[in-house]
């Protein structure tokens, strides 16, 4: 392969995408899996109803924080090709572009160094890539994105979306990466980043596909802060390996890449690769999940699709707070019934509510315990706050209102809110992007300031979050960032951090 190889890390969404990218523009590519099984599961569509969805099952481990707080933090992973796409619902709505400013408002640590305008066309192209089902327009506070497969919420939804709209919100059809209306396929979800974007790259001779490669560590040089090898276990052998490459994309969940981040540690990096300034592993942010059901009055249709009813306006809410709903069905009768079009009285809800990154939740080295590598395990250190479950619980009372306004009498029924921090598997913001090395550890092109032509592209680079998932917003920043990088290695440019966007 050339010199002008890049490695990149963990074959999720970010990192198959990122993969794509770099083979379009004729960078060669190796990509490191750590996992070793090939995806599995089964998933029977026809006419836009799922019969038969089955999918493997994810590791979840339960972390016990050195703080002394009994409730620790959920660590769910899936080791293997495509990663935690195995068990991915598909939800791909974009960010808007007040996303990426609002925080501004509460101080500059929290201001992105990238705008809406800069990720749009990867956005597109992300969007291509994985077929985008939803309804095609935008809606406030939710930008419209390219479908492939349009779906419309059913008529006597419509007087609902109105109502939404008269408040500032935008209720619509979820956006999702969910294929074809017909489909019969052996994995568990309609978008699998290995099945459907690395698998294709298998037939091109720049492309190389190892599984079974743990990434233990970032060799860094000693003279220019360049690093020069990749340090693996593979699970094949029982062997520590070493790779070189041109650049090192790291793109294996947040929790993973600042893992390896920190056991990166050298002499010219005591404390970690990134970590110069301190802030590896700040600003962790997650999302809260309130699950609950909602019965109303009379019957309006089920909805096979999941509805998504966006955020309160900007300008109406405190900086950095929001939440979103997905609205779908109650029960597993309901969902079976909503297969020939019926009609209930119940409807199920989910929403997620933000987390204001601060110094109260982050992630650290753990001082006790070790990995099966003998390297340190995290130490993960977060808990909702008061303010952040009240803002979920604020939510109920939101959509109540917007069924009353549309003419319904609604209550709920059940509740679940789920105050364990990582259940939503939404974790970000460990290894930030920012504009400055004072509140940031990668620059607005996704490069560690410690060492630039390591880029970090998954949901840990982001600066704050959005009530929004974040997948589709990863894929994007990938897509941008190591466009970058093939412009330098093409021009043999000496890749540099700090560079503007």
């Amino acid at each position: 392969m050339s010199e002008r190889r890049v490695i990149v890390i963990g074959s999720g969404p970010a990192g198959a995408m990122a993969a794509h990218k770099l083979l379009s523009l004729g960078i060669p590519v190796l990509m490191m899996e750590s996992g070793q099984a090939l995806p599995s599961g089964l998933l029977l569509r026809v006419l836009d109803r799922n019969l038969v969805r089955r999918m493997p099952e994810a590791e979840r481990l339960q972390l016990c924080s050195e703080d002394g707080n009994p409730n620790g933090a959920l660590w769910i992973r899936h080791l293997s090709p495509g990663g935690l796409s195995n068990q991915w619902t598909g939800a791909v709505p974009r960010f808007a572009a007040e996303d990426f400013v609002e925080g501004e408002r509460l101080h500059e640590r929290y201001r992105w160094p990238i705008r809406y305008s800069d990720l749009q066309p990867y956005y597109e192209e992300s969007e291509r890539l994985i077929g985008v089902s939803g309804a095609a327009g935008d809606v406030p506070n939710l930008p419209a994105g390219v479908i492939t497969y349009e779906r419309r919420l059913p008529p006597d939804w419509r007087p609902v979306a109105s109502r939404a709209a008269a408040n500032g919100q935008g209720l619509t059809s979820l956006p999702l990466a969910d294929g074809p209306p017909t489909m019969l396929v052996r994995r568990g979800t309609a978008f699998n980043s290995f099945s459907l974007v690395v698998v294709p790259l298998l037939k091109s001779p720049h492309f190389q596909f190892l599984s079974g490669a743990h990434a233990l560590a970032l060799e860094a040089s000693q003279n220019d802060g360049r690093v020069d090898a990749v340090i693996y276990h593979d699970r094949n052998d029982g062997q520590e390996k070493r790779l070189t490459a041109s650049a090192i994309v790291v793109a294996c969940g947040p929790l993973n890449s600042t893992k390896l981040l920190f056991d990166s540690s050298s002499a010219a990096f005591p404390d970690g690769l990134g970590n110069s300034g301190g802030l590896l592993g700040q600003y962790l942010h997650d999302h809260v999940r309130d699950w609950w059901a909602c019965d109303l009055d009379r019957p309006i249709s089920l909805l096979s699709s999941a509805a998504y009813l966006t955020r309160k306006p900007f300008a109406s809410s405190a900086p950095l707070i929001a939440t979103s709903w997905t609205i779908g069905v109650a029960d597993t009768t309901d969902r079976i019934r909503s297969r020939a079009g019926l009609k209930s009285k119940s409807v199920g809800v989910q929403v997620f509510g933000t987390v204001v990154p601060g110094e109260r939740n982050f992630v650290l080295r753990s001082s006790t315990r070790k990995d099966p590598f003998g390297r340190p395990e995290l130490d993960v250190r977060m808990t909702f706050s008061d303010d952040d479950v009240q803002n979920v619980l604020d939510a109920r009372e939101t959509l109540l209102d917007l069924f009353r306004s549309s003419g319904y009498s609604p209550a709920v029924r059940r509740a679940e809110t789920v105050l364990t921090p990582g259940e939503s598997v939404h974790f970000g913001g460990t290894i930030r992007m920012h504009e400055s090395r004072t509140y940031g550890v990668t620059d607005a092109w996704n490069r560690l300031y410690d060492a630039p032509n390591v880029l970090v592209c998954d949901a840990s680079c982001f600066t704050t979050g959005s009530e929004k998932n974040p997948t589709l917003t990863a894929m994007a920043i990938a897509a941008r960032a190591v466009d970058r990088l093939a412009h330098d290695l093409k021009q043999d440019t000496t890749l540099t951090a700090g560079a503007s966007r």
